[in-house]
């Protein structure tokens, strides 16, 4: 093997890894786990507005929608790597400014209930989180690339 073999060799190594990078942020951020899972953000935290049997059932269906969503996503991707801390410290700043969102909605919603005399403020509030969820996963997406690609 000469040096421009091994020079080729490395730069086809690069190349697989950045597509193998781009895949995972990919597979992170599909649509369809996108939608599931902002569906399943307003079904559990509008649960609570239901009566007392009800509320449980749903908020675990809720829940149940949001784990089966992330099993299906691991199992489904073409792609597996093991998270790093940065990752994981991604994911929990997303889910902390997430329930920080749902507090600061609910807290308007509430102010709602109070001016306009809106029924089930928490549903409004899921609603407006889980629209929010939505209309943030594009700057998160390239956000979480950016992390990807520097680990």
């Amino acid at each position: 093997m000469n040096a421009n073999d091994a020079r080729a060799a490395l730069a086809d190594v690069q190349r697989m890894q950045e597509r193998t990078r781009d895949e995972y942020v990919r597979n992170h951020f599909a649509r369809p786990y996108l939608l599931l899972t902002a569906f399943g953000i307003f079904v559990a935290l509008a649960s609570s507005d239901l009566p007392s049997p009800w509320n449980t059932v749903v908020f675990l269906l809720g829940e149940g929608l949001l784990v089966g969503g992330a099993v299906m996503q691991r199992r489904r991707a073409a792609v597996r790597r093991k998270a790093n801390a940065a990752e994981g410290m991604y994911v929990f700043g997303a889910a902390a400014a997430l329930i920080a969102a749902y507090v600061a909605f609910n807290i308007v919603a509430s102010l709602g209930v109070l001016s306009f005399g809106l029924p089930a403020p928490r549903t409004f509030a899921a609603a407006a989180l889980a629209l929010l969820f939505l209309a943030v996963a594009g700057p998160s997406r390239r956000l979480f690339g950016t992390l990807v690609r520097r680990t």
